[in-house]
Formats: C-alpha cells, sequence, structure tokens
C-alpha cells in the first residue's frame, strides 16, 4: 500500500527519536531524505502528494537550488519539520508548533544533532545518510528495472492483502476478492485445484494489452505487486553472490574484519551489498569491468554513509572485481527465475 508523502514524513519524524542506536535513527535520516527528494519529481500522480511536494519546495528550494547535495541546515530543517507532522500525528489531543518544538529541544537526537561538536561525531554519516537518500529519492527509479519481468500467474503471498487496501474497483477485482474468499475457504483438492485454475486465468488476463478501462487500475495493481517481488527476489539473490564473491576472494575479512554469520546479518548489513548490485546491473553496455567495480564499490560505499577509500591502487580492486563478475553471473542465470509465491 502507498503511503501519501505526508504521512511518510510525519512517521519517519516519530520513528527516528524513538532510538538511540546510531544505525537505526541515520536510516531513518536516509528515508526522510527520499521523501524530501521525491518533492522534486514531476511524475507525482496523487493531488495530496502534489500539493505536499510544491509547499515542501518553496520552503526547501534555497537550499537545493545549485547544489549538488543539501547541506546541513537543510538536514536540521527537515528533522524539525519532520518531528513537528510526527508529534502532532501521536499526541492524542491537539498541540500547537510551539508545544512540538518545545519537546523537541528535549530528545536525545536533537541534542545530539544540534551539539557543537557534531562534525567530530556521528554528524558526517547522518549528513551522507540524508543525503544519499535526497538522491533515491529524486530519481525516477529506487533500484535497477532492467530485469525481464515474467508474467506471474502466482502472485506473491501478501497480494491478498494489497488488493483488499487498496480497495480497487471493477469487476476483475471484485472476481479476484471472492474467488481468494472461496480458495481460503475451499474443501478439498478438486474444490481448491478448480479455484486456483479460475485465479490463474484471471491473473493471465492482467497481463493483456487490451485490458478493459474498468479493470486497469485492478491490472496495473497485479503488475506492479508481481515486478516488486520478481525484482526484490532477484535482487537479493544477485546481492547474495556479489557479497559471498567477495569473502571468498578476501578470505572472509569485509572492510578489513571478518564477517559476521549470515544468521547474525541484519537487513542494514545487506543493503549495500543490493545497491552494489543494482550499479553492477544498471552498468552501460560500453563501461569497462574495472568501471563497473570502481562505480559499484562506490555505490556500497555510499550505501554505508562513507567516503569510499581511494579506487587508484586499492588492494581491494581484485576482491570488488570477483564480485562484479559473481553478480552478472547470477543475474543473467536468473533472467527468466518466477520466485515462488511465499
Amino acid at each position: 500500500m502507498k503511503h501519501h508523502l505526508v504521512v511518510r514524513e510525519a512517521g519517519n519524524g516519530s520513528v527516528m527519536f524513538t532510538t538511540k542506536d546510531p544505525r537505526k535513527w541515520k536510516s531513518s535520516l536516509q528515508k526522510l531524505g527520499e521523501v524530501c527528494g521525491t518533492a522534486w519529481r514531476d511524475d507525482l500522480s496523487e493531488e495530496e502528494d502534489r500539493a505536499w511536494a510544491e509547499a515542501h519546495r518553496k520552503e526547501f528550494n534555497h537550499w537545493v537550488d545549485g547544489r549538488a547535495a543539501p547541506p546541513w541546515p537543510m538536514l536540521i530543517a527537515a528533522v524539525k519539520r519532520a518531528f513537528v507532522a510526527g508529534y502532532g500525528a501521536l499526541e492524542r489531543k491537539p498541540t500547537t508548533e510551539a508545544e512540538a518544538l518545545a519537546r523537541l529541544d528535549r530528545t536525545y537526537l536533537w541534542k545530539l544533532l544540534t551539539a557543537d561538536d557534531v562534525a567530530q561525531g556521528d554528524g558526517p554519516e547522518a549528513l551522507r545518510a540524508f543525503q544519499r537518500g535526497f538522491r533515491l529519492g529524486r530519481s525516477e527509479r529506487p533500484f535497477s528495472t532492467k530485469r525481464n519481468i515474467p508474467r506471474l500467474l502466482d502472485p506473491p503471498y501478501f497480494w491478498r492483502g494489497t488488493l483488499n487496501s487498496l480497495e480497487l474497483p471493477g469487476p476483475s477485482a471484485e472476481r479476484n476478492r471472492t474467488l481468494l474468499v472461496q480458495w481460503h475457504d475451499s474443501k478439498g483438492v478438486e474444490e481448491s485445484t478448480k479455484i486456483r485454475q479460475a485465479l490463474r486465468e484471471l491473473y493471465a488476463s492482467a497481463w493483456r494489452e487490451d485490458v478493459p478501462e474498468e479493470d486497469r487500475a485492478w491490472a496495473e495493481a497485479y503488475r506492479e505487486t508481481c515486478a516488486h517481488w520478481v525484482i526484490v527476489s532477484r535482487r537479493r539473490a544477485v546481492a547474495q553472490s556479489a557479497y559471498e564473491a567477495y569473502l571468498r576472494s578476501s578470505d572472509g575479512l569485509p572492510d578489513g574484519d571478518p564477517a559476521p554469520p549470515r544468521s547474525k546479518r541484519s537487513h542494514r548489513d545487506s543493503e549495500p551489498w543490493r545497491y552494489f548490485a543494482d550499479r553492477v546491473e544498471d552498468a552501460p553496455e560500453d563501461e569497462s569491468e574495472l568501471a563497473t567495480a570502481e562505480a559499484a564499490a562506490r555505490e556500497y560505499w555510499d550505501a554505508h554513509w562513507r567516503e569510499a577509500p581511494p579506487w587508484e591502487g586499492d588492494p581491494a580492486q581484485v576482491h570488488w572485481l570477483g564480485a562484479v563478475r559473481a553478480a552478472r553471473e547470477t543475474s543473467e542465470a536468473m533472467a527468466d527465475h518466477i520466485p515462488r509465491p511465499w
């Protein structure tokens, strides 16, 4: 379910103040940067989002116009605005902006971000996280879309929840909801098989070019859900192969430290490798393998909110090249892969 930008801004404004873990609140800063960057896109379809974006641009444009990346004062202003929005949404009684700002001044994160020595502490990584999010939000695509999308007839497990939450109109959407209820309540293999076949025939119609007008919203939502599932599944596999290849090449010492066990790796640990994989798959056709490795390595470090080491003479070049080759092999092998629906 897509949330409006005003909701995403308020949500990040709430979440980032609930933790003292630097990785978590910096991750929220990146997400807030994505929301801010989205305000500069011209493909927003919802009126509410366009109105929010226009007001946001008026407030922040003097920090964006003519700059390569948002500066620190914009981060501070964006955090303040998001906190006020999130605080107002969480309070059960009406609050004024002055009351929200008084509460903001007492928070751990605000004191940290406005401290005189922030530049010697978490400030640089915090700014990199916000700037990275802004760049991703302003881009028209969050990650690679070069992958082929097969015509899935078995949607991912969360499609039923998506279908119900969107309240899609049209006869196909209504039939889809009815069949899913019947399938859930079916008794016996024969009845279940018959309903599943009806569902697959219905889903096949979503991929047709001549979808009736009244069913287009449903068909688009179905195709987007399947495409997202395919991209996420492949992206995860390509990133994992790149990570494992780097480990083999570096004797299990990414960044010079022993790699954590797979069971101990978090989503945040894996994210830089997913962006590494995206850059490999998005590489221009005429780009050399070494240039791709350099660009993908920089994307990896940027996803860590850190400056990349100088590429020239970097002993890790051979490890990055191995990771690029493994990513490409896996990507090619999964060109027509259809992930399991659960």
